[in-house]
């Protein structure tokens, strides 16, 4: 596949448009917060970042799976075994996403009910009768000048954009974890967010007229905006309510990340793949609930 080119979008406000953004600053003391504290933090903020959550041996081989194909020459919709290439389309350069990408090997199944994120998942999705399920899983790769233009925020009302804690019980209507392939710093298209954003009333002033996204802005200079930086193995896990996009990336290369989108067994998934017999046949029970 061909990334189009930048000037089919909003471009940044200046070549060095993610010079402007705030870097978010992790917290000093992130190993040492109780459970608790992770909480109160994870809905105060919605997001928060897990520091090496995947090993140099899942990286390798997560990484090894991109490598063997012709990124530029990729076109949507061709399968790759049970995997599909798919682009989100509209007017952004918002790279190939290797799509139900759990089918692709041992190192993505266990990416489903993987120790580094996954209890915190399910004490924030499953309440009562809610079982956890996987809505969507992709690879992304992006090249110069991708980017995803802002989206979301409490104001929608969205299945997706659920975020209570009502008498100390969560609803939670989809978390996303992100997790870096790739060093993701200054230049190379960072995640950005909207700290607090899920439980605003009101529609992000960038989006105000809910076009945002068919109009191609980014997240680089938007009111409230932090850029978050990972490292090659980190997971940014946060909740779809909070206003996110990403800066264009101007460094050259690629940018790569992993998104398991994770909701309440009730929501349809989102594209509609079926899990292989052999997929099926070689998870745990939990992970095999969750697809």
């Amino acid at each position: 596949m061909t990334i189009a080119s930048p000037a089919t979008a909003t471009p940044p406000a200046s070549s060095n448009a993610d010079h402007t953004v705030p870097v978010w600053q992790r917290d000093a003391n992130a190993a040492q917060l109780t459970d608790a504290e992770r909480d109160y933090l994870f809905d105060l903020r919605g997001f928060d970042v897990i520091e090496i959550a995947l090993t140099s041996e899942q990286l390798a081989a997560i990484n090894g799976f991109v490598d063997q194909h012709d990124i530029p020459k990729l076109k949507t919709g061709t399968w790759l075994g049970n995997v599909e290439t798919h682009k989100y389309g509209g007017p952004s350069p918002d790279g190939i996403n290797f799509q139900n990408i759990i089918e692709g090997g041992p190192a993505f199944e266990a990416c489903i009910d993987h120790p580094a994120w996954i209890e915190r998942i399910c004490r924030y999705i499953e309440v009562e009768a809610h079982a956890v399920t996987i809505d969507e899983n992709f690879l992304n790769v992006r090249q110069s000048g991708g980017f995803i233009p802002i989206h979301s925020g409490g104001a929608s009302v969205r299945f997706t954009s659920t975020f209570r804690n009502h008498a100390g019980k969560w609803m939670v209507g989809q978390i996303n974890v992100l997790m870096a392939l790739t060093d993701i710093s200054l230049g190379d298209g960072c995640t950005t967010v909207v700290p607090g954003s899920h439980k605003s009333h009101l529609e992000h002033p960038t989006n105000a007229d809910g076009e945002a996204w068919n109009q191609g802005k980014t997240g680089g200079d938007a009111v409230g905006m932090v850029q978050v930086h990972l490292k090659a193995g980190d997971a940014l896990m946060f909740t779809d309510a909070i206003t996110h996009g990403s800066i264009p990336r101007t460094n050259p290369g690629e940018r790569r990340v992993m998104i398991y989108r994770y909701a309440p067994h009730l929501l349809a998934k989102r594209f509609n793949y079926l899990p292989s017999e052999e997929l099926l046949a070689r998870l745990s029970p939990r992970a095999r609930q969750m697809v």
